[in-house]
C-alpha cells in the first residue's frame, strides 16, 4: 500500500512540474543582431536616403501624432538598401517598420509599421 502512495505523490509531483507555463523567448529579429558580417545589418546616420525612408514610413502609418523623432535606423543592403525605421511620436509611442529603396531608387514599405520598440 505505501508504495502507491509513493507513485501516487511522485506521478502528482511530475504533472505539477509540467503545467509550469512559461513563454517562450521571443526570438531576436535579424536587424537587431550587433555582429557584423557582409549583408547584415548596420546602424546608420541620417543622410537624405534615410530622411525618404522615414517620411514613406511615417506617410503609410495613418497616425494622427506627428513624429517626434527617429529613434534608430538600420541599414541593409541587398538588390537595393532595406531600412529599419524606429521612430518615437509626439504621444510618446514608438512604433517600427521596414522600408525597402529598390535599385530604381522607389520607396516601397517591406514590412508594415507596428507599435513598439524596433529591437528588445
Amino acid at each position: 500500500m505505501s508504495h502507491k502512495w509513493v507513485a501516487a505523490t511522485l506521478a502528482i509531483v511530475a504533472l505539477g512540474g509540467c503545467s509550469y507555463n512559461s513563454e517562450p523567448a521571443k526570438p531576436v529579429p535579424a536587424m537587431c543582431h550587433a555582429e557584423s558580417m557582409p549583408g547584415g545589418w548596420q546602424d546608420a546616420s541620417m543622410t537624405p536616403e534615410v530622411e525618404q525612408a522615414v517620411k514613406t514610413l511615417m506617410d503609410r502609418m495613418n497616425n494622427a501624432s506627428p513624429l517626434d523623432e527617429v529613434t534608430r535606423v538600420r541599414t541593409q543592403i541587398v538588390n537595393g538598401v532595406n531600412y529599419a525605421i524606429e521612430v518615437k511620436l509626439d504621444n510618446g509611442q514608438y512604433w517600427h517598420g521596414v522600408v525597402y529603396r529598390n535599385i530604381r531608387g522607389d520607396y516601397l514599405i517591406d514590412s508594415v509599421a507596428q507599435q513598439g520598440k524596433l529591437c528588445p
